[in-house]
């Protein structure tokens, strides 16, 4: 049975004005792709509502960078009030899409220590007072990969926060 650890709890973005969803689903795959994560596909759904479509869209990223543990990234974004808007810029007709976003970023990491000799609750316990008392050592296997998944969780926050900003300025 794997244990989960969560590193980045609740890393929240709002944003409300133009985009489209179409290209924040690219822009998610992209940054996935550079980062080496897979992709699995929890949710996505589209309920009419009388304001507008609402939107719910929920991804796992994940990679092993060796076989005992999984750094894991959540994202679930929720499109609220999505509707198509029609203006002119420059005298031209432009069509873009205007939503209010709610996005969640978790980051976990998920080891599967189950055959390894570290899990005898005996030796856990002298190690742990070796550590604090002796000699601090460091941690586990895991304590290493804790790092890069946070700083995963808040490049794709600052990569999300950058890209509506720019579908801003595009429009506008």
């Amino acid at each position: 049975m794997p244990e989960k650890k969560q590193i980045v709890y609740d890393l929240m973005l709002k944003y409300s004005g133009p985009m489209s969803v179409e290209d924040f689903y690219k822009e998610v795959a992209v940054w996935a792709n550079e980062k080496g994560f897979e992709k699995e596909l929890k949710r996505k759904s589209e309920d009419i509502m009388q304001k507008g479509k609402k939107v719910e869209y929920v991804v796992e990223l994940w990679k092993n960078p060796i076989g005992e543990v999984k750094q894991m990234i959540r994202l679930r974004a929720l499109f609220d009030n999505f509707r198509e808007v029609k203006a002119r810029r420059k005298g031209n007709l432009i069509r873009f899409n205007e939503a209010d976003a709610f996005i969640n970023i978790d980051g976990w990491l998920e080891t599967i220590f189950a055959n390894r000799w570290t899990t005898n609750p005996m030796y856990t316990f002298l190690r742990n007072l070796y550590d604090k008392y002796i000699w601090g050592i460091g941690g586990d296997v895991a304590d290493k990969y804790e790092h890069p998944v946070h700083n995963d969780c808040y490049d794709l926050h600052k990569r999300l926060r950058s890209f509506f900003e720019l579908y801003k300025k595009r429009v506008m």
